[in-house]
């Protein structure tokens, strides 16, 4: 039975659309099961990417014969490629939010229901979620997301995955089942329909003159179109000349077009008419009209406008009740505003992305930042303001954050993060954590130096490298205070040296680095000198517990020490999930070998376990356990079951780099007989 669609941070609606019926028709064979799984539109912003789409989704909604799942995602709204995918997953499952899962689990799940299914899924302006620059550019930044559309790509689907980028894709391009087309300008022909369609009127000359004018590019025709019909009675004679603008760094010719067209708004338009536009497009988050028209009468915006920037205009607040709405109302008409939203979801108040730079760059980096700090005051001060417990709750804290951010108030913008409270762990949220970590660095390039002096949490970025799997990068964020910590990074990824060629660090690491020393020298056969130094070990918490457990497991000496203690211990109260799932893993391997009643009642453990690391997303973890797993399969006969565990464990560690997993995965399934 076909879900019905599900419409996450809405695209904007084409005023009007023409043309591109060629990618219309692409879209819909594909969709009705055609060679192509992955299509990506690409092109410049404002070329009509969005609009296609857009159109092919009303399409979608209307036909008899309807997709089991519609599904679209617009990261020009909804930023966190995490969340999108958790939303996905959440459709696929039927529920009603975004489960706080890891990505990593929800693509595993997705993946075979999309290849047995019928979906149309649209992911919109996915150059959010890509890298923007250097070596890695067109790649996603979401390890996760990537996996998912490559994977997609790769083979045949029922329905069809649509993509709108500005960015190439180049871990799309060798994929049999990915078609990447790039957008051109519109035709003659379709250009002057649009300007027709919008009330311009004149000779088809004329109409050509507006169009080469926008550089026949959609928005920035519509844009001229409107303002047409709008400041000179529709009159294509009227449009003189675009200004002449210095050409911001780093903007495209699109972008600098679409600035030329914005400049003749803004030489029309009256201040107060402005400032509303840049306050109003200046949210991470679009706000809902209730909650704008309530920040445009607040006092933080007074202060901004008549203090600090010394506007002479009658204040907002003042205005009678029915202005800023009106004022709202003539933007959306012009096209400068959009709202967002369909039945059963919150209406938003937003704009196109290259409206949205236009008017950033005439506030100047100064007032965007004098922008930044009202809206976070604005925020900060709200009446329901209370510690978040989920992360659908987090989201205005999170708003807040960038806020500061934004305003470069890092201090501030350190406090909210703190408030958080570790989001990696009370969230399973180690990428929401990583990536508001990374707004300290200048384009989100942690090997730079910081924004702000101040900045201290290297630590917490490294752990939420380790946690999604990114080794390497963990190894290179801690700092040398912190170099005892590297310990499950480098055993991780099987570099043992540091850990053999340095028997002591300073303090307060001691115990743990000879943990982690203990369970590198068993690895590397050296397997006397590790139980002695195990022997002589007194682990105090459940991390060096874990790598003490290690050596004498793979030593076969668990006997050696009396760890019935640490692992039959009750969960303190403070003690997060992730301690508490390790004791309980070396639990069930400890009675797998010494046996007794309980270990029958080990393969439900162990399937707990597994369910709680695939949610969790901890890549080392979920292959050690699996190989436990396939290992407590293969004592009870059941070989096949215990090879499946094996080759996932096996997959993994590829994936992650996880070398000495990869080889112990080899090994098993090489050992293990057919059943």
């Amino acid at each position: 039975m076909a879900r019905p669609p599900c419409i996450h941070h809405c695209t904007s609606e084409p005023y009007r659309f023409f043309g591109r019926t060629a990618e219309l028709a692409l879209l819909d064979a594909a969709l009705r099961g055609g060679r192509e799984s992955v299509v990506a539109l690409i092109g410049p912003g404002g070329q009509g990417k969005t609009a296609i789409v857009q159109h092919w989704l009303e399409t979608l909604r209307s036909a008899a014969d309807r997709p089991d799942g519609v599904f679209l995602w617009s990261f020009y709204r909804g930023k966190d490629a995490d969340l999108c995918l958790r939303s996905l997953y959440a459709y696929a499952e039927g529920l009603p939010q975004p489960p706080e899962l890891s990505a990593s689990y929800c693509v595993d799940h997705l993946l075979p229901r999309l290849r047995r299914e019928r979906w149309a899924i649209i992911l919109d302006g996915t150059e959010v979620a890509q890298y923007d620059s250097g070596s890695w550019i067109g790649r996603f930044v979401h390890p996760e997301l990537g996996r998912l559309l490559e994977e997609l790509a790769s083979g045949p689907l029922p329905g069809v995955v649509v993509l709108t980028t500005r960015f190439p894709l180049p871990s799309l391009t060798s994929r049999r089942h990915a078609r990447l087309i790039s957008l051109s300008s519109l035709d003659a022909a379709s250009a002057r329909a649009l300007l027709s369609s919008l009330g311009v009127r004149g000779e088809a000359a004329a109409l050509d003159e507006v169009a080469a004018a926008g550089g026949y590019h959609a928005k920035a025709v519509e844009l001229l179109g409107t303002f047409l019909v709008r400041f000179h009675q529709g009159d294509a004679r009227r449009l003189r000349h675009l200004p002449d603008l210095p050409r911001a760094e780093g903007t495209s010719d699109e972008e600098h077009q679409v600035a030329r067209v914005l400049a003749v708004y803004q030489q029309a338009l009256p201040q107060e008419t402005q400032d509303l536009i840049a306050l109003a497009t200046a949210f991470r988050d679009p706000p809902t009209e209730a909650r704008l028209l309530e920040y445009l009468a607040s006092p933080p915006v007074q202060t901004l406008l008549h203090q600090t920037w010394q506007r002479t205009y009658p204040p907002l607040a003042q205005r009678p009740v029915a202005w800023l709405p009106e004022q709202i109302q003539q933007l959306i008409d012009l096209r400068l505003l959009e709202r967002v939203g369909r039945a059963g979801s919150a209406v938003v108040i937003d704009t196109h992305p290259l409206v949205r730079r236009a008017f950033d760059h005439a506030l100047g980096a100064g007032g965007q930042r004098q922008s930044a700090g009202t809206r976070a005051g604005f925020l900060r001060g709200r009446p329901d303001r209370r510690r978040p417990d989920t992360l659908e709750e987090a989201r205005e804290e999170i708003e807040l954050f960038h806020a500061y951010a934004d305003a470069g108030l890092w201090a501030e913008a350190d406090s909210t993060f703190v408030a958080l409270d570790n989001p990696k762990h009370r969230f399973l949220a180690p990428v929401l954590e990583r990536d508001l970590l990374l707004r300290f660095f200048p384009s989100g390039d942690w090997r730079k130096p910081p924004l702000w002096p101040g900045f201290g949490r290297y630590r917490s970025l490294a752990i939420c490298f380790e946690m999604l799997g990114q080794f390497e990068d963990a190894l290179a964020a801690y700092r040398e205070e912190d170099a005892a910590l590297r310990g499950d990074a480098l055993i991780a990824l099987g570099r043992l040296g540091p850990l053999l060629e340095q028997p002591l660090v300073p303090p307060p690491w001691q115990t743990l680095w000879k943990a982690y020393r203990c369970h590198a020298l068993c690895l590397a056969g050296r397997i006397d000198e590790a139980v002695a130094l195990a022997k002589a070990l007194v682990p105090v918490d459940v991390y060096e517990w874990v790598h003490v457990f290690e050596c004498l497991l793979r030593a076969g000496q668990l006997k050696a020490l009396d760890i019935r203690s640490i692992l039959f211990r009750p969960r303190h109260g403070s003690e997060h999930r992730w301690a508490d799932l390790a004791r309980r893993r070396m639990r069930a391997d400890y009675l797998q070998v010494v046996g007794g009643e309980q270990n029958s009642d080990l393969g439900a453990e162990y399937r707990e376990l597994l369910e709680a690391y695939d949610r969790g997303g901890l890549p080392f973890e979920r292959a050690l356990t699996r190989l436990r797993y396939a290992a407590w399969l293969r004592a009870q006969g059941e070989a096949e079951q215990a090879k499946k565990a094996a080759r996932t464990a096996l997959d993994l560690a590829r994936q992650f780099g996880m070398r000495i997993l990869e080889a112990d995965s080899w090994r098993f399934l090489v050992c293990t007989p057919r059943g």
